[in-house]
Protein backbone atom coordinates (compact mmCIF):
# COMPACT_ATOMS: atom_id res chain seq x y z
CA UNK A 1 0.00 0.00 0.00
CA UNK A 2 1.37 3.34 -0.99
CA UNK A 3 -0.13 5.98 1.34
CA UNK A 4 -0.59 9.77 -0.12
CA UNK A 5 0.88 12.56 2.04
CA UNK A 6 1.63 16.03 1.28
CA UNK A 7 4.79 17.28 1.61
CA UNK A 8 4.24 20.80 3.28
CA UNK A 9 7.85 21.90 2.80
CA UNK A 10 7.77 21.85 -1.10
CA UNK A 11 4.97 24.18 -1.25
CA UNK A 12 4.81 28.42 0.06
CA UNK A 13 4.63 28.90 3.75
CA UNK A 14 1.20 30.61 2.94
CA UNK A 15 -0.30 26.90 1.16
CA UNK A 16 1.85 24.78 3.73
CA UNK A 17 0.02 26.87 6.55
CA UNK A 18 -3.41 26.45 4.65
CA UNK A 19 -2.99 22.37 4.61
CA UNK A 20 -1.70 22.13 8.27
CA UNK A 21 -4.52 24.30 9.25
CA UNK A 22 -7.33 22.40 7.92
CA UNK A 23 -5.46 18.88 7.32
CA UNK A 24 -3.67 18.52 10.33
CA UNK A 25 0.09 18.31 10.32
CA UNK A 26 1.62 15.69 7.51
CA UNK A 27 2.44 11.93 9.14
CA UNK A 28 5.16 11.95 11.15
CA UNK A 29 5.83 8.00 11.90
CA UNK A 30 7.51 5.90 8.86
CA UNK A 31 6.01 2.94 10.55
CA UNK A 32 2.90 2.98 8.53
CA UNK A 33 4.59 0.97 5.68
CA UNK A 34 5.85 -1.47 8.07
CA UNK A 35 2.70 -2.98 8.65
CA UNK A 36 1.47 -6.19 6.26
CA UNK A 37 -2.39 -5.93 6.68
CA UNK A 38 -3.40 -2.75 4.21
CA UNK A 39 -6.53 -2.96 6.28
CA UNK A 40 -4.90 -2.61 9.81
CA UNK A 41 -2.14 0.25 8.37
CA UNK A 42 -5.28 2.42 6.94
CA UNK A 43 -7.26 2.37 9.98
CA UNK A 44 -4.23 3.20 12.11
CA UNK A 45 -3.37 6.06 9.36
CA UNK A 46 -6.73 7.21 9.34
CA UNK A 47 -7.23 6.85 13.26
CA UNK A 48 -4.42 8.77 13.29
CA UNK A 49 -5.08 11.50 11.36
CA UNK A 50 -8.45 11.55 13.51
CA UNK A 51 -6.82 12.88 16.29
CA UNK A 52 -4.86 15.27 15.14
CA UNK A 53 -7.83 16.84 13.14
CA UNK A 54 -9.94 16.72 16.81
CA UNK A 55 -6.81 18.25 18.76
CA UNK A 56 -6.43 20.73 15.91
CA UNK A 57 -10.12 21.52 16.14
CA UNK A 58 -9.86 21.94 20.19
CA UNK A 59 -7.75 25.00 19.80
CA UNK A 60 -9.55 26.33 17.43
CA UNK A 61 -12.45 25.99 19.56
CA UNK A 62 -11.80 27.65 22.11
CA UNK A 63 -10.96 30.21 20.27
CA UNK A 64 -14.19 30.29 18.56
CA UNK A 65 -15.66 30.27 21.57
CA UNK A 66 -14.22 33.26 22.99
CA UNK A 67 -14.47 35.56 20.02
CA UNK A 68 -18.25 34.87 20.44
CA UNK A 69 -18.07 35.85 24.14
CA UNK A 70 -16.85 38.56 23.08
CA UNK A 71 -19.36 39.29 20.14
CA UNK A 72 -22.30 38.80 23.10
CA UNK A 73 -20.12 41.24 25.28
CA UNK A 74 -20.22 43.54 22.66
CA UNK A 75 -24.07 43.65 21.97
CA UNK A 76 -25.51 43.87 25.44
CA UNK A 77 -26.02 46.44 27.66
CA UNK A 78 -23.80 47.37 30.10
CA UNK A 79 -24.07 44.76 33.50
CA UNK A 80 -25.96 42.10 31.46
CA UNK A 81 -23.05 39.95 30.46
CA UNK A 82 -22.20 38.00 33.39
CA UNK A 83 -25.98 37.37 34.19
CA UNK A 84 -26.32 35.96 30.43
CA UNK A 85 -23.23 33.67 30.64
CA UNK A 86 -24.16 32.99 34.23
CA UNK A 87 -27.51 31.85 33.15
CA UNK A 88 -26.96 29.89 30.07
CA UNK A 89 -23.45 28.38 31.22
CA UNK A 90 -22.95 28.30 34.35
CA UNK A 91 -19.52 29.97 33.89
CA UNK A 92 -18.20 32.69 36.26
CA UNK A 93 -17.18 35.95 34.66
CA UNK A 94 -13.72 34.97 35.58
CA UNK A 95 -13.49 32.21 33.02
CA UNK A 96 -15.58 34.07 30.49
CA UNK A 97 -12.92 36.78 30.65
CA UNK A 98 -9.88 33.74 30.16
CA UNK A 99 -11.85 32.63 27.00
CA UNK A 100 -11.94 35.94 25.62
CA UNK A 101 -8.68 36.40 26.74
CA UNK A 102 -7.35 33.16 24.86
CA UNK A 103 -9.13 34.58 21.59
CA UNK A 104 -7.21 37.77 21.51
CA UNK A 105 -4.02 35.65 22.11
CA UNK A 106 -4.31 33.25 19.51
CA UNK A 107 -6.49 34.29 17.27
CA UNK A 108 -3.64 35.38 15.23
CA UNK A 109 -1.36 32.12 14.72
CA UNK A 110 -0.85 31.24 11.98
CA UNK A 111 -1.80 27.32 12.95
CA UNK A 112 -3.76 26.08 15.50
CA UNK A 113 -2.72 22.49 15.27
CA UNK A 114 0.05 22.64 17.43
CA UNK A 115 -1.92 24.08 20.47
CA UNK A 116 -2.33 22.22 23.37
CA UNK A 117 -5.97 20.46 23.32
CA UNK A 118 -7.31 21.94 26.92
CA UNK A 119 -9.14 24.78 27.51
CA UNK A 120 -7.50 25.61 30.71
CA UNK A 121 -4.19 25.07 29.62
CA UNK A 122 -4.48 27.70 26.48
CA UNK A 123 -5.97 30.01 29.28
CA UNK A 124 -3.00 29.48 31.42
CA UNK A 125 -0.78 29.92 28.83
CA UNK A 126 -3.19 33.24 27.41
CA UNK A 127 -3.09 34.64 30.86
CA UNK A 128 0.70 34.03 31.62
CA UNK A 129 1.23 35.62 28.33
CA UNK A 130 3.67 32.53 26.95
CA UNK A 131 5.97 32.55 24.26
CA UNK A 132 5.60 30.24 21.17
CA UNK A 133 8.46 27.94 22.31
CA UNK A 134 6.20 27.60 25.89
CA UNK A 135 2.87 26.80 23.36
CA UNK A 136 4.34 24.47 21.45
CA UNK A 137 5.93 22.44 24.46
CA UNK A 138 2.45 22.49 26.39
CA UNK A 139 1.07 20.62 22.99
CA UNK A 140 3.61 18.22 22.48
CA UNK A 141 4.15 17.23 26.09
CA UNK A 142 0.46 17.35 26.59
CA UNK A 143 0.92 19.12 30.07
CA UNK A 144 -2.05 18.76 32.43
CA UNK A 145 -3.23 21.73 34.25
CA UNK A 146 -1.24 21.37 37.16
CA UNK A 147 1.51 21.10 35.32
CA UNK A 148 0.82 24.24 33.47
CA UNK A 149 0.91 26.29 36.56
CA UNK A 150 3.99 24.56 37.94
CA UNK A 151 6.24 25.19 34.52
CA UNK A 152 5.06 28.57 34.32
CA UNK A 153 5.12 29.37 38.26
CA UNK A 154 9.08 28.45 37.77
CA UNK A 155 9.55 30.60 34.74
CA UNK A 156 7.93 33.17 36.43
CA UNK A 157 9.77 32.87 39.98
CA UNK A 158 12.88 32.43 37.80
CA UNK A 159 12.53 35.60 35.91
CA UNK A 160 11.53 37.61 39.10
CA UNK A 161 14.90 36.23 41.15
CA UNK A 162 16.74 37.48 38.53
CA UNK A 163 15.19 40.73 38.10
CA UNK A 164 16.02 41.35 42.01
CA UNK A 165 19.54 40.52 41.98
CA UNK A 166 20.17 43.03 38.92
CA UNK A 167 17.96 45.75 40.97
CA UNK A 168 20.40 44.79 44.06
CA UNK A 169 23.17 45.19 41.73
CA UNK A 170 22.55 48.38 41.00
CA UNK A 171 22.25 49.45 44.66
CA UNK A 172 25.51 48.86 45.42
CA UNK A 173 28.12 51.68 45.51
CA UNK A 174 30.93 51.83 43.12
CA UNK A 175 33.61 50.46 45.55
CA UNK A 176 31.55 47.33 46.70
CA UNK A 177 31.48 46.32 42.86
CA UNK A 178 35.24 47.00 42.47
CA UNK A 179 35.28 44.90 46.01
CA UNK A 180 33.61 42.35 44.32
CA UNK A 181 35.37 41.84 41.30
CA UNK A 182 38.73 41.08 43.15
CA UNK A 183 37.40 38.97 45.76
CA UNK A 184 38.46 35.29 45.22
CA UNK A 185 37.21 31.89 46.58
CA UNK A 186 39.51 30.09 48.46
CA UNK A 187 39.06 26.68 50.40
CA UNK A 188 39.17 25.87 53.88
CA UNK A 189 43.02 24.90 54.01
CA UNK A 190 44.14 28.29 52.33
CA UNK A 191 42.09 30.27 54.90
CA UNK A 192 44.02 28.22 57.67
CA UNK A 193 47.03 29.63 56.03
CA UNK A 194 46.41 33.06 55.51
CA UNK A 195 44.77 33.06 59.22
CA UNK A 196 48.16 31.28 60.43
CA UNK A 197 46.36 29.03 62.31
CA UNK A 198 46.72 25.15 62.81
CA UNK A 199 42.83 25.09 63.20
CA UNK A 200 40.44 26.79 61.90
CA UNK A 201 39.17 29.40 64.32
CA UNK A 202 34.87 29.51 64.91
CA UNK A 203 32.61 32.03 63.27
CA UNK A 204 31.53 32.78 59.55
CA UNK A 205 33.97 36.23 59.12
CA UNK A 206 37.76 36.55 59.98
CA UNK A 207 39.79 39.77 58.97
CA UNK A 208 43.73 39.98 58.95
CA UNK A 209 45.10 43.07 58.14
CA UNK A 210 45.52 42.36 54.43
CA UNK A 211 41.76 41.01 53.77
CA UNK A 212 38.51 40.04 55.06
CA UNK A 213 37.29 36.34 55.13
CA UNK A 214 33.38 36.07 54.51
CA UNK A 215 31.71 32.06 54.56
CA UNK A 216 28.74 31.65 52.48
CA UNK A 217 26.33 28.85 51.33
CA UNK A 218 29.55 27.64 49.03
CA UNK A 219 32.75 28.12 51.18
CA UNK A 220 35.00 30.71 51.89
CA UNK A 221 35.32 34.34 50.11
CA UNK A 222 38.36 36.48 50.48
CA UNK A 223 38.26 40.28 50.13
CA UNK A 224 40.93 42.46 49.60
CA UNK A 225 40.88 44.84 52.15
CA UNK A 226 44.25 46.66 53.44
CA UNK A 227 43.40 47.55 56.99
CA UNK A 228 45.87 49.10 60.15
CA UNK A 229 47.66 46.64 62.03
CA UNK A 230 48.49 47.14 65.43
CA UNK A 231 51.93 46.35 65.98
CA UNK A 232 52.25 44.47 69.65
CA UNK A 233 55.22 43.91 71.86
CA UNK A 234 56.41 40.51 71.83
CA UNK A 235 58.04 38.02 74.04
CA UNK A 236 61.56 38.60 72.04
CA UNK A 237 62.00 41.85 73.50
CA UNK A 238 64.85 41.65 75.92
CA UNK A 239 65.00 43.23 79.64
CA UNK A 240 67.49 45.96 77.66
CA UNK A 241 65.03 47.39 75.97
CA UNK A 242 62.54 47.67 78.42
CA UNK A 243 65.02 50.92 79.50
CA UNK A 244 65.53 52.30 75.76
CA UNK A 245 68.21 49.98 74.06
CA UNK A 246 67.95 49.67 70.92
CA UNK A 247 66.96 46.00 70.70
CA UNK A 248 65.32 44.95 67.28
CA UNK A 249 61.78 43.29 67.02
CA UNK A 250 61.39 40.24 65.88
CA UNK A 251 57.76 38.27 65.93
CA UNK A 252 55.92 35.04 64.37
CA UNK A 253 52.99 36.38 62.28
CA UNK A 254 51.02 34.48 59.44
CA UNK A 255 51.75 35.65 56.05
CA UNK A 256 49.01 37.55 55.52
CA UNK A 257 50.30 40.03 58.31
CA UNK A 258 53.91 39.77 57.44
CA UNK A 259 53.06 40.54 53.56
CA UNK A 260 50.94 43.37 55.02
CA UNK A 261 53.88 44.83 57.40
CA UNK A 262 56.04 44.51 54.14
CA UNK A 263 53.53 46.18 52.09
CA UNK A 264 52.68 42.92 49.87
CA UNK A 265 49.46 42.82 48.68
CA UNK A 266 49.62 39.16 46.64
CA UNK A 267 50.07 36.34 49.08
CA UNK A 268 50.91 33.87 47.23
CA UNK A 269 54.11 36.09 45.83
CA UNK A 270 55.53 36.77 49.01
CA UNK A 271 54.86 32.85 50.15
CA UNK A 272 57.35 32.25 46.94
CA UNK A 273 59.72 34.99 47.97
CA UNK A 274 60.40 33.31 51.34
CA UNK A 275 61.21 30.01 49.61
CA UNK A 276 64.81 29.08 49.88
CA UNK A 277 65.64 29.21 46.32
CA UNK A 278 63.96 32.83 46.20
CA UNK A 279 65.69 33.84 49.00
CA UNK A 280 69.39 32.50 47.34
CA UNK A 281 68.67 34.04 44.64
CA UNK A 282 67.33 37.97 45.54
CA UNK A 283 67.46 37.55 49.82
CA UNK A 284 65.13 37.99 52.21
CA UNK A 285 61.84 40.38 51.83
CA UNK A 286 62.56 43.63 52.67
CA UNK A 287 60.39 46.92 52.86
CA UNK A 288 58.54 49.80 54.98
CA UNK A 289 61.51 48.97 57.53
CA UNK A 290 60.68 45.60 58.22
CA UNK A 291 62.49 42.02 56.99
CA UNK A 292 60.92 38.70 56.55
CA UNK A 293 62.12 35.11 57.35
CA UNK A 294 61.19 31.75 56.83
CA UNK A 295 59.38 29.98 59.64
CA UNK A 296 59.17 26.32 59.60
CA UNK A 297 55.51 26.33 60.63
CA UNK A 298 53.32 26.22 57.58
CA UNK A 299 51.37 29.54 56.88
CA UNK A 300 53.39 31.42 59.22
CA UNK A 301 56.83 33.99 58.80
CA UNK A 302 59.11 35.96 60.61
CA UNK A 303 59.16 39.81 60.41
CA UNK A 304 61.60 42.19 62.17
CA UNK A 305 62.82 45.88 61.92
CA UNK A 306 65.23 45.32 58.89
CA UNK A 307 67.66 48.06 61.15
CA UNK A 308 68.37 44.64 63.17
Amino acid sequence: MTLQTIDVSSVATWEASFVEERLGPSPKWDGYQDIADQQIAERVYGNVGFIHAQSAEVGRGVIAIGQKLQAIKADLPHGQFEACIKAEFNWSPRWARQLMQVADYFSNRKSTSDLPSSAMVLALLAESNADDATVEQAAQEHWTVKQTRQNLCGEKQRERTVIDEALKAFRISEEARSLAANAQRITTRQLMDELGADELPKGRQHVTPAATFVKDKEGWIKFPMQQPVDVPATATRTQADLFGEPTPVEEVVSLAEGAARLGKKNIETFRVNLSPSKIKRQGHPKANGWIALPHPERGKCIVKRAEA
